[in-house]
Order: structure tokens, then C-alpha cells, then sequence
């Protein structure tokens, strides 16, 4: 082989080993926001007419929570105090390029709740709901939040 042509092939290699070697391991994306917390209305809550919860997405793969390439696990917990006496967080879903949906009610140990569906490689658009109990008052409906997922 010529000098030359060993000159060629390392500045067209060395580059991109460097940038192999130093972008070290590929994780998944944080959990992100839906559109907004949800809105709870119309709800005494120690003073206050209104009610936060917060949900989240996160896409796989991840190792800690274990989340699997395909799936997403959904989370909700209160987004402002008070923190209300209980809740029920209802996920709809739906994988806008396989046509894959699913509706899930998230789970485990109140007032932090998830769920992790198979939702299928690709975009996901969901939308969280559910009731919120701030214990001697009504149960009341949250209002919906949306958020898209890249799954």
C-alpha cells in the first residue's frame, strides 16, 4: 500500500473512530411532560378550588425503570400541594405509524402511579385522565392532558 493512499484511509478512519470511542453509551431520553399537568377542577382542596397531576412519558430502552425498545412507561404524581387523598390516572395511546393503541390504568403505590405498555416502535400520541379524591370532598374528573412520544 502507498503512503498516499494510507494517508486517505486514516482521514477517513481516525475521525470516525474518535467519535465512536468518545460518545461513550447511548441511553434513552429522560421521562418528559405531557402537554400540561392535569387540571382539576371544581374540587375543595384545603382552601383551593383546584387540584395539579403531573404525567410523564418515557421511551425504552432504558435499565433503570426497565423500559424495553418499543415501549413507554407512563407515570403520574401530584404536580402541587396539597397532595390529594387518592387518585385514579387512566392512559389512552395510540402508535400513530403502526396503528398499534391501548388504554391502561396506571398503577403501584399511591400517590406515584406508572404503567409500561408495548406501544410498538414509533410515534405515540396519549392522553392521560382520571379522578382525584381529596378525601371528605367529591370524587372529581381531571381534566385531560396529551403529549407525544417517540417510542
Amino acid at each position: 500500500m502507498t503512503a498516499r493512499l494510507a494517508r486517505r484511509i486514516a482521514a477517513v478512519t481516525i475521525p470516525i473512530a474518535a467519535t465512536m470511542m468518545s460518545a461513550g453509551n447511548a441511553s434513552a431520553d429522560p421521562p418528559h411532560p405531557f402537554g400540561g399537568p392535569a387540571l382539576t377542577i371544581g374540587c375543595p382542596n384545603q382552601g383551593s378550588l383546584a387540584s395539579l397531576t403531573a404525567l410523564t412519558g418515557q421511551s425504552g430502552p432504558e435499565t433503570s425503570p426497565p423500559i424495553a425498545k418499543g415501549d413507554i412507561r407512563f407515570e403520574s404524581h401530584p404536580a402541587a400541594p396539597p397532595i390529594p387523598a387518592a387518585a385514579q390516572v387512566t392512559v389512552a395511546w395510540l402508535n400513530t405509524d403502526t396503528g398499534q393503541s391501548g388504554i391502561v390504568d396506571l398503577g403501584g403505590v399511591y400517590p406515584d402511579l406508572s404503567a409500561t405498555v408495548t406501544t410498538g416502535v414509533g410515534n405515540v400520541i396519549a392522553t392521560g385522565f382520571g379522578s382525584i379524591n381529596i378525601g371528605s370532598s367529591p370524587i372529581c374528573q381531571a381534566n385531560p392532558a396529551i403529549g407525544t412520544f417517540i417510542a
